[in-house]
């Protein structure tokens, strides 16, 4: 089968906090989950409520793996609906990640890569 991904999909799990980009909504207290998988270009999750495509994200990422919290903002790119546990699981795009600076998304791409070949 042909994998149209750009990005390979890694499998772990993670703690996320995530809350809406909008005035409103930024101010309430971030929700937290944890990821279903991850990659270089995006993470997949599950939430409690509809979140509609396009909507942008404040994200917060932690992992044993890495030092510190790994911020982002995503764009929800689809979420559908888990009938047995009425839940969400939704798809986001990264359009930035850092530690504080613009190398997180590379590093987070490179050890993704790198633990890929592992889990075959």
């Amino acid at each position: 089968m042909f994998e149209k991904r750009k990005f390979p999909r890694l499998g772990e799990i993670w703690e996320l906090d995530y809350r809406k980009i909008g005035l409103e909504e930024f101010k309430k207290d971030p929700l937290n989950t944890f990821t279903v998988n991850i990659s270089g270009g995006g993470i997949r999750f599950e939430v409690d409520e509809e979140i509609p495509k396009g909507t942008m994200l404040a994200l917060e990422m932690r992992s044993a793996i890495f030092p510190s919290t790994i911020i982002g903002i995503g764009k929800t790119i689809w979420c559908k609906m888990v009938r047995q546990e009425d839940k969400y699981d939704i798809g986001i795009e990264f359009w930035w990640t850092g530690w504080r600076d613009n190398d997180a998304q590379k590093a987070l791409a490179e050890y993704i890569n790198k633990k890929i070949p592992e889990h075959s």
